[in-house]
């Protein structure tokens, strides 16, 4: 009966300012790794605006099979909705922030059988010199693709959409030669 209370309350006194400069240490040890990574968390997934190509019936339905079957993911980077107009969704996709936007029914490009052109997972592309305009050459329905310089991998993206371009978008009757 006659036990002391005094080391309980000792013990008590040192154990909570311990826990309490430890809780401290630890915060400020992980804030820097959080605030290193909060860009990702920030990245803008607000609509894209962007114009809308002017489509036949058949190749509006083309384009829908594609945009409809699209990844939520490409290199890496998310889809985000587009806005322009009357079919903006059913022709052009964007993915990323800055946006890189993939429009079906974009124009067609000429190029010689002697140009550079990239077979990526069974689609042809040719891009101009800066690597920042794509468009497709052995599909009926160009596609064309414009990568923002930030993006250093476009094929990344590319790669992703050419899979389901070559199920969704047939292939042309002629293509450049290099596309064989």
């Amino acid at each position: 009966m006659g036990e002391s209370r005094l080391p309980a309350v000792i013990a008590t006194a040192v154990a909570v300012p311990v826990a309490a400069v430890a809780g401290v240490l630890i915060y400020n040890a992980m804030v820097p790794v959080a605030e290193e990574h909060s860009d990702l968390v920030q990245a803008d997934l607000s609509p894209v605006s962007v114009a809308v190509p002017e489509l036949s019936e058949e190749d509006a339905v083309i384009c829908l099979a594609l945009t409809a079957t699209a990844p939520a993911e490409a290199g890496g980077l998310e889809a985000r909705p587009v806005e322009g107009g009357e079919g903006a969704a059913e022709a052009v996709l964007a993915y990323g922030d800055p946006a890189t936007v993939a429009t079906c029914g974009a124009e067609a490009v000429a190029v010689e059988d002697t140009a550079a052109v990239y077979k990526l997972n069974g689609v042809c592309w040719y891009s101009d010199e800066a690597g920042l305009e794509w468009t497709t050459l052995d599909r009926q329905v160009p596609v064309g693709v414009s990568v923002p310089e930030e993006n250093e991998q476009p094929v990344d993206v590319l790669n992703d959409l050419s899979k389901v371009i070559a199920d969704k978008v047939p292939a042309a009757a002629e293509a450049p030669s290099g596309c064989a």
